[in-house]
């Protein structure tokens, strides 16, 4: 029993960081939803991006995320306040939904 617990404490503390999802690094291209471009989203690993569209300031700021949710904190994302969630697929193909004040956003991989 006394060896259980070491084992356990040890399984906890490598499958735990795989709970804590971040959006993974790469090149978006972003539609808005009527499905006209928006314009390109950049994320770099730590939740930094770099947004470059013709609709909204170009800029980098910073997203947070909580499992496969995505939130804008700073920057120009945050101005129109983003919010939403990504999902990857069989392929490691990944594609966001978001909701914003100007309207929903999608964007998937390049």
């Amino acid at each position: 029993m006394i060896r259980i617990i070491p084992l356990f404490i040890s399984f906890v503390a490598l499958t735990a960081p795989a709970l804590a999802q971040f959006p993974p690094p790469g090149i978006y291209a972003c539609t808005n939803g009527q499905g006209a471009d928006f314009g390109t989203l950049s994320l770099f690993v730590a939740g930094d991006y770099d947004i470059a569209s013709d609709l909204i300031s170009r800029g980098q700021g910073q997203v947070t995320s909580s499992g496969d949710q995505v939130t804008a904190q700073s920057g120009p994302l945050a101005d129109i306040a983003l919010r939403g969630h990504f999902v990857t697929d069989e392929y490691g193909d990944t594609s966001f939904a978001f909701e914003t004040s100007i309207g929903p956003l999608t964007c998937a991989a390049r």
